[in-house]
Formats: C-alpha cells, sequence, structure tokens
C-alpha cells in the first residue's frame, strides 16, 4: 500500500510537470513567466515560500519574484538582495542545493530584518541559452520535513522548463521590440516625404521615443541661441507643462548630449553629467509641441536631472 501511494505521489507530480511545461510554453509575456515559474516551484516542492533571483550582468541578484510573501514583508526587508550568503553559494556553483537550516549553515549571513523565518531550503539554477539567467529556491517546506531527492529532482525539471520558456519569452519581446522599432521608422519617415508640420512631427517623434523605452516622459530640446535650448516637444508626464520650457543647457543632459555627440545614460534622473554645474530652475507654465523658434523663455526644465523615473530625452 505504501509503495503503491508512493508511486501515485510521484505519477501525479510528474503530471503536474507537464501540465507546467505546457502552462509556461502558452505565455509569452516575460514578467508573467517568471511568476508562473516561482508558483509552479513552490507548488511542486510543497514550499510556503518560493522566489527566483535574476542575476544582472555583473553577477548579483538584480530582481526578486516572490510568492507567498506579502506585500508587508516585501516592503520591510527593503532592497532586493546582494547574492551573499547561501545565495551566493547558488550563484557561484550553480548546482541544486538543499539544506535542513539557513541558520545554521555556517555559510549563511542570516535573514535581514523583517524577513519571515525560513528554515529549509532548496536552491536550483535556471539556465537560458547556456548561461545561469537565475536561481530558483523554495524555503519553508509544509509540516515542518526536509526538502527530499524527490523535490529536487522536480524542481530540476521544472528549471529545465522554466528555462525554454524563458527564452521563448525573451525572443518573443525582442521581436516585438524590432517591429516597434520599425514602425516608428515607417512612420516618422512616411510624415517627412508627407511634408508634415514640424511641431507635428517632432510630436511625432518623442511619441515614439517614449513608447521604444518605456518612459514616462520624453522631451525634444533644440538650441535657442549658444547657451540655452528650448523644449520643442513633450510627450507623456507634465508634458503640457513643459513644451516650450526655455533652460540653459550649461549643467543639462541634453546639453552634454550636444556638446559631446555622446549618449547620456543616468541610472538615477538626480544624477548629473560630470564636471557641469547644476541648473537653477523653476516649473514651466503650460504649453505642448511649438514649432522651432517660437519657445518661451523660461528657466525650468527637468532635463537637468531633477528626482524621478523613466524620462527620456531625445
Amino acid at each position: 500500500m505504501a509503495y503503491a501511494a508512493a508511486m501515485a505521489g510521484i505519477h501525479e507530480r510528474y503530471e503536474r510537470l507537464l501540465e507546467a511545461g505546457l502552462a509556461l510554453a502558452a505565455d509569452l509575456s516575460l514578467p508573467a513567466t517568471l511568476q508562473r515559474i516561482v508558483e509552479l516551484a513552490a507548488g511542486l516542492t510543497g514550499a510556503r515560500y518560493g522566489a527566483l533571483g535574476v542575476l544582472g550582468r555583473d553577477g548579483t541578484i538584480s530582481e526578486l519574484i516572490t510568492t507567498g510573501v506579502s506585500d508587508t514583508d516585501r516592503a520591510a526587508m527593503g532592497h532586493v538582495p546582494h547574492g551573499r550568503g547561501i545565495l551566493g553559494v547558488l550563484i557561484h556553483d550553480a548546482r541544486p542545493l538543499r539544506l535542513h537550516d539557513l541558520a545554521t549553515d555556517p555559510r549563511s549571513v542570516g535573514l535581514p530584518p523583517g524577513h519571515p523565518p525560513m528554515r529549509t531550503f532548496l536552491g536550483v539554477p535556471v539556465m537560458v541559452r547556456g548561461r545561469v539567467y537565475g536561481n530558483l529556491y523554495p524555503t519553508e517546506k509544509h509540516g515542518g520535513e526536509d526538502f527530499d531527492a524527490d523535490d529536487e529532482r522536480a524542481l530540476t525539471l521544472l528549471a529545465g522548463q522554466a528555462g525554454a520558456a524563458i527564452e521563448a519569452a525573451q525572443l518573443y519581446e525582442e521581436a516585438s521590440d524590432r517591429a516597434q522599432r520599425l514602425e516608428a521608422v515607417r512612420e516618422i519617415t512616411t510624415a517627412i516625404l508627407a511634408g508634415t508640420d514640424t511641431g507635428e512631427l517632432l510630436g511625432l517623434v518623442v511619441g515614439h521615443a517614449r513608447a521604444l523605452v518605456g518612459a514616462d516622459l520624453a522631451t525634444l530640446a533644440l538650441p535657442v541661441d549658444d547657451q540655452r535650448l528650448a523644449v520643442e516637444a513633450a510627450d507623456g508626464l507634465l508634458a503640457d507643462e513643459l513644451g516650450g520650457t526655455v533652460f540653459p543647457a550649461e549643467g543639462s543632459v541634453t546639453g552634454e548630449v550636444l556638446l559631446t555627440g555622446k549618449a547620456v545614460v543616468l541610472a538615477d534622473a538626480g544624477q548629473r553629467p560630470p564636471h557641469r554645474p547644476a541648473d537653477r530652475r523653476r516649473p514651466g507654465r503650460a504649453g505642448g509641441v511649438r514649432p522651432p523658434g517660437r519657445a518661451r523663455p523660461h528657466p525650468g526644465h527637468p532635463d537637468g536631472g531633477q528626482p524621478g523615473r523613466g524620462r527620456a530625452a531625445a
């Protein structure tokens, strides 16, 4: 009877793995795929919590997708873990890892304040295109039991399916992005050939720029004279207020781009280009897309780097 029950359990688990593979293959949205993988990992192994630590280019955890952890707990934990301790072990030695108690392992650096208590642990790497994309780790198996060899095998199989699903979602996103860029070029080129009004054309450019990078705001500024720039087109958050704003070229991101002829990328919009003084600005008045030469004189523009997120300057 015990043998029959065990075989039935194994059969059920592998049926769930087959269903999981089909479900993952059907979803081409990467965020949805990652969340589904974590939920499947916790369900297959009988874990209370599950997580997928996505690795950045520097080999540290850049994103953490979880299940079983409340929003309150996530807020209490603060930043994404850097990948030290046990998580670092998985990053540097991409092999399955089972632990009876996280706290007693000598490699553990402990849990951050506000973190839910976790004891039992199972970690398995997820490979995509021949490299480690991240690590799956369900924790705190229901009933207080340890994760066993069957849990490890099931999670390893799921990780293989996850890698294929992530690759498919990435390829789909890349193809979609490429198609979106081509459509933007086609629409702008058509507008130029049709002799579209300059103001409308610039509005079309910033609209596509914002959509392509997923920004909250995109602006396009042109020189008024040797010292000043003017926002000739804006799209997105506060676009009406920023249209027509005049601001000093010195110390602004757009001014730095025009001076050097190179792209400037800021991880934090509060940063400023090196060796440039900060602008003194105040909020701009209502405006919109204005053709060149008709910009209102005004010192305010977020181009110099006021705090914010997802802004793009065209």
